[in-house]
């Protein structure tokens, strides 16, 4: 039903290559690449930076396009902390948003700009009524324990980790990565609990069989009884380039959502949507040739 990428790569090691080309320290600050800041109507409203690099290459990715690595020299502008803060205010208040967030690619690569980015935000007034949502999928925050103390110092900050699968196996199809990375996913998420960070876990169900789902939710719930108020669920989001990765990949959702007419679909439906997404997408890449 599915496969995975051939080569199977390391997401901590991928991680160090790309943030020497997405972060640079210059006078002590960290900039970062970004692609845009913008308004959303996500959790009510919020001011969203998306950032450029990601350490996993999923195919449902609607930010994958400007995520690979072979485009990160080409596209985004540097911001430093300080100026990425401030327009993230700068939006919430024009809004009357509550909340902040980064979003796109994954923030934790050039951690030194995340924390820079919190001790900004944490010096204005305004921070008491500003929540920071950092949507991370948690392997870097795994692989070093330290990063969640650091979020830890910053009582608005939620970190909102993202679980590729409900299982090893489906994490690598997802990402293509070696399966023993995912069980960092859950080490992140242990060390939230341990240092008192606020976690929410989002969890992509469209590619989760009902047994490895279930499996999932107890895992959780080992960590933590009251974590089930933390899940929430998602579906993926069929867009046309979206479509055409998963086609090609022979990943093919159970339940997702069709981009265009915003309906849920399941089964037989959400193979058409792909088909079809599939045949627009090489259609434009044959007109833009």
């Amino acid at each position: 039903m599915v496969t995975g990428y051939r080569v199977v790569y390391n997401p901590i090691a991928l991680s160090k290559i790309v943030e020497e080309n997405v972060v640079y320290l210059d006078n002590n600050r960290f900039l970062r690449k970004y692609y845009r800041f913008r308004a959303t109507k996500f959790y009510g409203g919020s001011a969203v930076g998306d950032v450029i690099g990601c350490n996993v290459y999923c195919k449902y990715c609607w930010s994958l396009g400007i995520n690979r690595f072979s485009d990160l020299k080409n596209v985004g502008f540097y911001a430093r902390p300080d100026e990425a803060a401030l327009k993230l205010l700068s939006i919430a208040s024009e809004n009357n948003f509550r909340y902040v967030r980064l979003s796109g690619g994954e923030p934790t690569i050039g951690f030194g700009h995340v924390i820079q980015l919190l001790s900004t935000i944490s010096r204005f007034k305004s921070c008491s009524k500003i929540r920071f949502i950092l949507e991370t999928n948690g392997i870097l925050v795994g692989y070093r324990k330290e990063y969640a103390e650091d979020l830890s110092k910053f009582p608005f900050v939620t970190a909102r980790v993202s679980l590729k699968g409900c299982s090893s196996s489906e994490f690598r199809a997802i990402t293509g990565a070696g399966e023993e990375f995912y069980e960092y996913q859950f080490k992140a998420i242990e060390y939230f609990f341990e240092y008192n960070v606020d976690v929410i876990i989002a969890i992509t169900i469209s590619f989760c069989s009902r047994s490895s789902f279930i499996k999932l939710i107890e895992r959780l719930l080992g960590i933590k009884e009251d974590i089930i108020n933390r899940i929430e669920l998602e579906v993926v989001k069929l867009y046309p380039d979206v479509a055409k990765r998963l086609y090609k990949a022979k990943l093919l959702p159970w339940i997702a959502v069709d981009s265009r007419e915003s309906a849920l679909l399941k089964g037989k439906a959400v193979e058409q949507v792909i088909k079809k997404g599939c045949r627009e997408s090489n259609y434009a890449d044959s007109s833009e040739s």
